[in-house]
């Protein structure tokens, strides 16, 4: 099986592709930095139709973005850019060639007051980042064959030198700035995402699903219990951002259709028990 993997040097695309290739599948690692078997720019329709339709894959991933809220409040043009612009090219291609597609998008989508959201809530962002997450989620959802993945934070080990996301500050004992610390979390493993990304296209379930681990818990104890696996106990500092930025406080999704479809994800103490053994068999 041949799977189109865009954002492939990101900390998602790396685990990803590291998964994939070990259990057999062709991934074709896209990406724009050029550290990746094809560089490509996918805010150019061009670039990804000319490459969609050489190599057709069987299905496609997008994990293109620009994550920081705080990045996308400062430049709202950068931030459409890659974050809709970008998933419109992925999807418009992928209708051509009539394949699936899976788009990473986020609990940012909705404003956070209630908690627990279902995939039927109806969306309803407080910033740009979350804006732009949904302008990419309409362009999906116009798809036969489109899947839609919202995620909260995710966690994970790709190696000292590779991308590690929120982890990488963990190991490095640098000091990581929360802007609101008591901000209810849904943690999901990004190990998980490989086995269910299989599990859904070979099931056909497209459309949209809420992926996070068992575990809500707040910003504050969710870094620290990230410092635990390496012992860093001084890596949280209080970050002000100024109202320009409105973060959702309790964004946590709704698990039953996740439940129902017999899909199972890590808590929080379970992936550290893994990270710390990824970790330490590094070292070896």
């Amino acid at each position: 099986m041949k799977i189109a993997l865009f954002g492939a040097s990101g900390f998602l695309g790396t685990k990803l592709k590291k998964n994939f290739v070990e259990k057999g599948y062709n991934v074709l690692g896209v990406d724009f930095q050029g550290n990746s078997e094809f560089k490509i720019d996918a805010t150019n329709i061009n670039e990804v139709t000319s490459f969609m339709e050489k190599e057709k894959p069987d299905f496609v991933i997008n994990t293109i973005g620009l994550t920081s809220s705080l990045e996308c409040e400062k430049d709202h043009k950068k931030a459409k850019l890659l974050n809709y612009e970008t998933a419109k090219n992925i999807s418009e291609s992928s209708k051509k060639i009539d394949i699936p597609l899976i788009f990473f998008s986020s609990s940012y989508v909705f404003d956070g007051k209630k908690g627990n959201y279902s995939e039927e809530d109806k969306t309803s962002p407080l910033n740009e980042y979350g804006v732009t997450k949904v302008l990419a989620e309409k362009e999906i959802l116009s798809l036969k064959k489109g899947i839609i993945l919202r995620v909260d934070i995710m966690y994970g080990f790709n190696g000292t030198k590779k991308p590690n996301g929120i982890f990488q500050r963990v190991l490095l004992n640098e000091e990581i700035g929360i802007s609101e610390p008591e901000q209810i979390r849904h943690p999901l493993f990004v190990d998980d995402l490989p086995r269910i990304i299989i599990n859904l296209v070979n099931q056909k379930k497209y459309g949209t699903l809420h992926i996070a681990g068992p575990d809500k818990i707040n910003m504050k104890k969710f870094i620290l219990s990230l410092g635990k696996i390496i012992k860093n106990k001084k890596i949280i500092k209080k970050e002000k951002f100024g109202k320009s930025i409105k973060i959702p406080h309790n964004s946590t999704f709704n698990l039953s259709k996740l439940k129902s479809l017999g899909i199972k994800t890590s808590s929080l103490e379970e992936a550290k028990k893994i990270i710390k053994k990824q970790i330490n068999s590094e070292q070896l």
